[in-house]
């Protein structure tokens, strides 16, 4: 079963929408990868509470995207970063400039917003948005190195809603949750998807070491 990686696009401008389209069938004919792109152009579009597999977001949103003095998309991803944690970060702009000869970037920000971008917001690749193989190559990179935890959950549980199959967890505190809520939880790794991903380890861990071969 194929799985499709949810790729949530924070840009202003509108006539990007084409461009996705084409990065889609691109990916899927050159990787067979699957990708589904949900593309927001102003702050009022966005939900915070659907999970996404990879952020995409523009640096520069000085053209209407948030409602408040707000410009820039390392604002925005460091809101979303205080509830999500696992999501992959592609950060783009036509300003990020590419030097294939000296295999640098640059940038129009300075070298301390670039650490703090890595280190602090945890973004995980930058592309030029007007270099079409490079932004495809990225996105191919963020979709092979997603946590596979989450993916393999996520393709059993779309094997049981298949079926009609609705399946619960019983937690430490004796509580029993629809596990797609826990699927949520754990990619927004907030509390309680951080003690579901531990308690899926151990408990496959403790199978891998008592089965007797």
């Amino acid at each position: 079963m194929s799985y499709t990686f949810n790729i949530l696009v924070i840009d202003d401008q509108i006539q990007i929408h084409g461009i996705f389209e084409t990065y889609k069938k691109y990916l899927k004919k050159k990787y067979d990868l699957d990708v589904e792109f949900t593309i927001v152009n102003n702050e009022d579009e966005y939900d915070e509470e659907e999970p996404y597999d990879i952020l995409m977001v523009d640096y520069n949103l000085r053209h209407g995207f948030y409602n408040s003095d707000k410009q820039l998309g390392n604002e925005f991803i460091e809101e979303f970063r205080q509830k999500n944690n696992v999501s992959k970060v592609i950060f783009y702009s036509s300003e990020f400039e590419y030097d294939p000869l000296k295999r640098k970037y640059k940038f129009p920000f300075a070298n301390k917003d670039l650490f703090d971008l890595i280190n602090i917001l945890g973004v995980d690749k930058v592309t030029a948005k007007n270099n079409f193989e490079m932004t495809i190559q990225v996105i191919k990179e963020a979709c092979e190195q997603m946590d596979i935890l989450p993916l393999i959950l996520s393709r059993t549980l779309a094997e049981y809603k298949k079926n009609n199959i609705e399946v619960s967890y019983t937690n430490i505190n004796g509580e029993d949750i629809n596990v797609s809520t826990l699927f949520k939880d754990l990619l927004n790794d907030n509390e309680q998807g951080k003690q579901f991903r531990k308690e899926i380890i151990e408990t496959v861990l403790s199978v891998l070491f008592k089965y007797k071969y």
